[in-house]
């Protein structure tokens, strides 16, 4: 198999290079697709941030219901006071119901749970709820993300997802907040799996819609060949973008993303490039060097399942055109999601979930004083959850208070959490230096 790798512009002022990658099989989709490079040397290890380990399910719960988050840096756990708010609760939810939320152009809040929108004209501490709409023929889990742009009309892409389904995706905006919607655009889907150029067989919108704060729109979808007959996991895996300047009207694409990439969001940093987050997750693969066999045995669920299930960043100069090779942020495999927000001074936070340990599952936020270049040896733990980790979205306010809206779940399973998530608002900022933590 023959592999060529252009390297592309580097991103001015950050040190970081984009790869774009190509390759050709003689045996078309029965040849194994080349895997394209990541990074996995972090700049901080994440098992025990702070240098304390992770606070006990009952400290976590305490800390819940009341208001200050934990933090923990340089050996000590403190509490640092915060606002938190209760939404109203919808249903159906769970923990990972693909919340919604974002910010209008008069400083509104939406959050859309389920079939429900919660709206908040004080940044997060008062909230007023109504039913909404989905566009015609679609289901509200069909639609993802809904975005406000800066003129105040809501959009979304609503796409069928699944085995075989090849319908365009379908751009729908609304100018009465949800209740009505008109279909704007398509976004044509003849994707192809990377490496192979093979037809894909699965789809899925795991990650959805970006809003950048210019109304840049960023969309993507990934495909998925056949599971292996052996391993029962699929053989080829690709994250594509599609991307908008004109709100949505017309659209450039596909970008080939990355291979193994799913989840995550991303946010226009003050220099101008995008950084975003990338569930990045596959198996141990025959091509893997041993370099990246050592670092999979470092970072494992266990010793027998190597592989990733870690969140990864990315960054853009160009919106979105090209993209830099993923670099490994979370350290641990089950910690995933991770949702990007920064404020004006560059200070970067991701707030990811933590699946199978260690410590209890729930919302943490890790922090970057460089836009995401390098993170810090400390970690907020935001709130409790009983079931998987809680899939949190945030937002910046005009005075720099970092909005998170996080699901807490009660059960143990998916059964048990399906109609007993709430959605709760945090007000928070990191803590700068030469301020004190309560």
């Amino acid at each position: 198999m023959k592999i060529s790798c252009r390297t592309l512009a580097g991103l001015v002022g950050l040190g970081w290079m984009a790869v774009s990658c190509s390759s050709t099989g003689p045996n078309g989709s029965d040849a194994d697709p080349p895997l394209m490079e990541v990074i996995t040397e972090p700049t901080v290890m994440t098992r025990e941030l702070g240098g304390v380990p992770p606070p006990s399910k009952e400290a976590l719960e305490t800390m819940h219901r009341s208001d200050y988050v934990l933090h923990a840096k340089a050996g000590k756990l403190t509490q640092v006071p915060v606002k938190k708010v209760l939404l109203p609760h919808a249903e159906p939810m769970t923990p990972q119901g693909g919340t919604s939320v974002d910010l209008g152009p008069d400083g509104t809040v939406y959050v859309r749970q389920a079939g429900k929108l919660c709206t908040s004209t004080d940044g997060g501490l008062t909230w007023s709820e109504r039913e909404v709409n989905a566009p015609s023929g679609f289901e509200i889990h069909q639609t993802g993300r809904w975005k406000v742009l800066s003129d105040g009309s809501f959009l979304c892409v609503a796409v069928a997802t699944g085995k075989d389904e090849r319908a365009p995706a379908e751009v729908w905006t609304s100018q009465d907040q949800g209740q009505s919607w008109n279909r704007t655009a398509q976004i044509a889907l003849d994707l192809k799996m990377p490496g192979t150029g093979s037809p894909y067989d699965e789809r899925y919108c795991h990650r959805g819609l970006d809003r950048l704060q210019d109304d840049t729109l960023l969309w993507t979808i990934d495909v998925r060949s056949d599971a292996d007959a052996e391993t029962g996991l699929p053989r080829q895996h690709g994250l594509f973008l599609f991307r908008s300047g004109d709100k949505g009207r017309t659209w450039q694409g596909p970008t080939l993303m990355w291979d193994w990439g799913s989840e995550g969001s991303a946010t226009r940093l003050p220099s101008g490039a995008i950084l975003a987050t990338m569930r990045y997750q596959r198996d141990k693969h025959p091509q893997d060097s041993a370099e990246i066999v050592n670092h999979m045995g470092a970072y494992p669920r266990t010793p027998e399942n190597l592989g990733f299930k870690n969140v990864f960043l990315v960054n853009s100069s160009d919106d979105g055109a090209t993209w830099t090779r993923p670099r490994m942020l979370t350290t641990v495999y089950g910690q995933t999601f991770g949702y990007p927000a920064v404020q004006s001074d560059g200070t970067a936070v991701v707030v990811h979930d933590t699946r199978y340990g260690p410590g209890p599952p729930g919302s943490r936020a890790m922090v970057s004083r460089d836009e995401g270049q390098t993170w810090e040896d400390e970690v907020y733990y935001l709130d409790s959850t009983n079931f998987t980790g809680s899939y949190s979205a945030s937002l910046v306010l005009e005075d720099d208070t970092i909005l998170t809206i996080a699901a807490s779940s009660v059960g143990g399973s998916w059964d048990a959490v399906r109609d007993k998530t709430d959605l709760y608002a945090i007000r928070w900022k990191p803590v700068k230096d030469g301020q004190s933590a309560q």
